[in-house]
This record gives C-alpha cells, structure tokens and sequence, in this order.
C-alpha cells in the first residue's frame, strides 16, 4: 500500500473542500432565490439538530478510528486495524441506526420547541441520512488512518455534486406547495446525496481489497491477533471516541442552541415569526456559508493532520510534530487573514456579486452586509479552534477540548440571551456571540498545547507577512473597484487582481522555508506489507 505526505492529504482533502463549499455555494444561491429567507430560516432550524446528531452518532467517531488505525499500522499490527475498522463499522451502524429512529420519533416535539410546527416533515425525511454517514464515517476513519485522503476527497465531492443537483430540482419541483415542501426538497437532496456517497466507499473499499491482495492475505495469517473480539474492539472504539465525541458535539450544540433560542426570543420581543425567521436564514444561510468557505482549508488540515501527529507520537518525534503543527497554523493563517480583509471591507460587494436576486428589499441586504463584516473575524478563530482541537485529539489530550468549549458554550449561552433581547441588536447578538466562543475556546486550546510540546513559530512569517499581504491586496482591491465601478464584472476582476497580489507577496516575502517548500512536492512512498 502507498502512504500519502502530511502535505499531500492535505492538499487533497483542501481542494475537495474547497470544490465542495464552491459547489454548496453556487447550490444555496439559486436555492436561496427558490426558497427565500423563509424558507431557508425553515432549513436552518432542521440541520442545526440534524448536524448535532451526526456529531454525536457518527462524525466525532472518524477521528478516533484514524488515530488507532494509524497507531496500530505503526506498530505492523495490521490484522488489529482491519479488524478494528469491521468493529467500528458495526458499532455506527447501531448508533446511526438509534439516532434516526430518535429524530423521527421526536420530530414534532422538536419543531414545536423550535416555533414552527410543521417543519416536523423535514426531520422525517432527513432522519435516514444519519445511518448513512455513519457508515460513511467508519471508512473515512480507515483509510485516514493508514494515510491515504482520496477516498474522503473523492467522495465529498461526489456527494455534494449528488446534493446540487438532485436537492436544487426537488426543492424547485415542491416550492410551489409552500416553503416547507422546498426545503423537504432541498432535505430529500441530502438524503440522496449520503446514498450515492455511502454506495462509493463501499464500492472503493472492494477496489481497495482487490488491488492490495497481498496486505490482506498477510493480514488473515497473524494468528496472535486473531483472539481479540470485535465486540472488545468495538468497546475501544466507543471508549476512544468519547472525548472526541464530546467535543465535536458542542459546536454543534451551539447551533443547536441558535435555532431554538433565535426564533423564540426575537417572537417575545414581538417581531413577526416570518421576519424572525428570515433573520434566521439571513445569518445561517448566507452569511454562516461564506464565513465557513476558508475554514474549508483548516477542516482539512484537521482531518490530514492527526494520524501524522500520531505516527510521529508513537516514533516520539518531536521535531517532526513541531513543523508540522507549525505549518498547519501557518496555511489556516494564509488562507483565513485575506478572507477576513475582504469580508470586513468589501462585504457589500460579495453579496452583491452572489445573492443580488435573493433579498426582496434594502433592509435584508443591509442586514446580511452588516452581518458578513461583523461575523469576519470569525474565520480566523474558528480555523484555529478546529485545528488546535484537532492538534490536542491527536496527542491524547481530548478532554481540554471538551473543558474549553464547554467553558465557551457557556459563555455564548448567556451573551446570547443577553444581546438578542437587545432591539437594537437582535440578531448581531448571535454573531457576536459565536466570536465569544471560537475566541475562548481557541485560545484554551492553543496555550494548553503550545506549554504541553513546547512549540514555535516563526511570529514574522506566521503573523507578519500575511498581515502585510492582505493589506496590500485590501488596497488593491479597493482602487480597483473605483476604477471599474461595482458592476459583477468589475468585482470578480478586482478580486481575481487582489489575490495575485496577495499570493505574490507571500512568496516575495518568503513566507514558507525551504523545508516547507519540500513539503508541497509529493514524496514516493516504499510499498508497505
């Protein structure tokens, strides 16, 4: 079998995300046109309790099975990882399983919680998808952790190109029943979408098998390892993955939080259920997908990151967990700074460029303007959350995580409540809210990791020249779109010139050594028996 390099499962698992948010963009903004901010707000009340119950039934479980494959392959005990991941795979089935059969029980309860009785249908025909990416879940961990991105990368974008087209044609087939039929619409698409991505794994792993006979057969004749029990497997797993599960389960929560508190105190402050619900969709919808379009890069750093950390543990190669650790801070910060410059300055102009059809007047573009430029900042904090959450996973250290979101939960639960009951404030309150809470938890995170391994960074290459990159390219951008006007032609063009600019000067800059340099060059790996 072929490893791949830190950089390469990166690099891979970064352009499928970056494709895949690209892809959900382009898919939100005519789906935005088709169902409005209503029904968006609609669609954004259901996948808060949907993610949440993918956190705590499948998703948190991915990092747990690579970390052991990963540790157990660097230990030649191959046998143990294959065996592993059929324990794992039996285990989300049965989780998955419980949690749909609990959402669609629990549909009506739920909706009504929430302030919107009949959006209960929109549970019932998301509730299936939860078994699917479990089982998703348990492949993506496998082939994690003996080092290999494709089958992730690869299925992420096939999924999301199954829910653009299949979610788009529902929900403009069914709009015309009302907005909750086009948002069942858009839901049935994610359905279809787990479906085909659940057929590919398990299709790629036969492939797998095939091409890699001879791992395998070596596999099936390590007696010694033959005794241990799938069923005691299966409970390592469960027992691994509890930290993890419980941190991924808080942000989550959080949005959880959002669509049940949003809705309900906006309607006590006496602002009609249909304007409070386009509130909703307005900062979920639209401004929640941009802000999460550059931490596509840190998602895949985290996922790429930690059975190499691992490896390196199990070797104790701290050098080695040094730079790597290093030169993930360092692409999150490349990629998440310029993207905070842009949406504080030039916020108008990016919904003008991507969602000029969807507002129905002046005051939704105002709203959803001042939205994007006060939720900027969050890109940076929620990239370092994710990957020092990832980094502290990877060395044993899961519970900080846990302790520092739950910390900042609770800090956002009580801003939260606080700010949204504020008139001048209402929805603000929430986006603020969120900055409190990638701020905290970020910060736990990094201290505690930084003191544990003794990290470095380079403050003039990880801080100063992307600060000084983005503002050069934040006035270029600007002359720019005084000299060609505001027109969409004008706008692509000026940030097409900016991020020239901006990529430029973070080589002229020498931003990256020439150790990192080498990172970026694929490395030939020696097959494995």
């Amino acid at each position: 079998m072929k490893k791949q390099s830190f950089i390469l499962g990166a690099f891979l698992l970064a352009v499928s995300g970056v494709i895949c948010k690209v892809l959900g963009a382009i898919y939100k903004i005519p789906l935005t046109n088709i169902l409005g901010s209503q029904g968006m707000g609609i669609y954004y009340l259901v996948f808060p309790v949907y993610a949440f119950l993918l956190s705590v039934s499948s998703s948190s479980f991915t990092t747990a099975i690579s970390r052991q494959i990963s540790n157990l392959v660097s230990q030649k005990k191959h046998l143990l990882a294959y065996k592993t991941f059929k324990a794992s795979t039996l285990l989300l089935v049965c989780l998955g399983a419980g949690a749909g059969v609990l959402l669609a029980c629990f549909s009506r309860v739920i909706a009504a919680l929430q302030g919107l009785e009949n959006a209960f249908i929109c549970y019932l025909v998301v509730a299936p998808s939860i078994l699917l990416v479990s089982i998703s879940c348990a492949f993506k961990g496998y082939f994690q952790g003996l080092q290999n991105m494709t089958p992730t990368a690869t299925s992420q974008v096939v999924g999301q190109l199954f829910k653009l087209s299949t979610g788009f044609l529902l929900a403009k087939i069914l709009c015309g029943k009302g907005v909750v039929f086009g948002a069942i619409g858009a839901l049935l698409g994610v359905l279809i979408a787990e479906t085909i991505t659940t057929l590919f794994f398990v299709v790629f792993f036969f492939i797998f098998k095939i091409k890699n006979k001879d791992y395998f057969r070596f596999v099936s004749f390590e007696e010694s390892e033959k005794k241990v029990s799938l069923k005691t497997l299966a409970k390592q797993i469960f027992k691994m993955s509890l930290p993890f599960t419980i941190s991924s389960v808080i942000l989550p929560m959080s949005m959880v939080i959002d669509s049940f508190l949003i809705v309900n105190i906006l309607k006590s402050m006496k602002f009609d259920k249909l304007f409070a619900t386009s509130l909703l969709g307005l900062n979920s919808g639209i401004v929640n997908t941009l802000v999460s379009l550059p931490s596509t890069l840190s998602v895949a750093v985290c996922m790429s990151i930690v059975p190499y950390i691992t490896f390196a543990l199990s070797k104790k190669d701290y050098e080695g967990i040094n730079k790597k650790t290093t030169l993930a801070f360092k692409l999150a910060i490349l990629v998440s700074l310029p993207c905070v410059f842009i949406f504080v300055f030039f916020a108008p102009y990016i919904l003008k460029l991507l969602y000029s059809a969807t507002f129905s007047n002046s005051y939704e573009f105002n709203v959803a303007s001042s939205l994007l430029t006060l939720s900027s900042i969050n890109i940076l904090y929620l990239s370092f959350l994710q990957i020092s959450t990832a980094l502290l996973q990877s060395i044993n250290r899961s519970y900080i995580p846990v302790i520092s979101l739950s910390i900042s939960l609770v800090v956002k639960v009580i801003c939260e409540v606080i700010l949204l009951n504020i008139p001048s404030v209402n929805i603000a309150g929430a986006v603020i809210s969120n900055a409190v809470c990638y701020l905290v938890s970020s910060t736990i995170n990094i201290y505690y990791f930084k003191k544990k391994m003794n990290i470095t960074f380079s403050f003039y290459k990880t801080i100063v020249t992307p600060f000084v990159s983005s503002c050069a390219m934040s006035l270029v951008v600007f002359i720019l779109l005084k000299i060609f006007t505001s027109s969409k032609v004008g706008i692509c063009f000026a940030l097409l010139i900016g991020a020239l600019v901006y990529g430029a000067l973070i080589l002229l800059l020498k931003t990256f050594s020439k150790e990192e340099v080498l990172h970026f060059k694929p490395k030939k790996q020696k097959k494995e028996t």
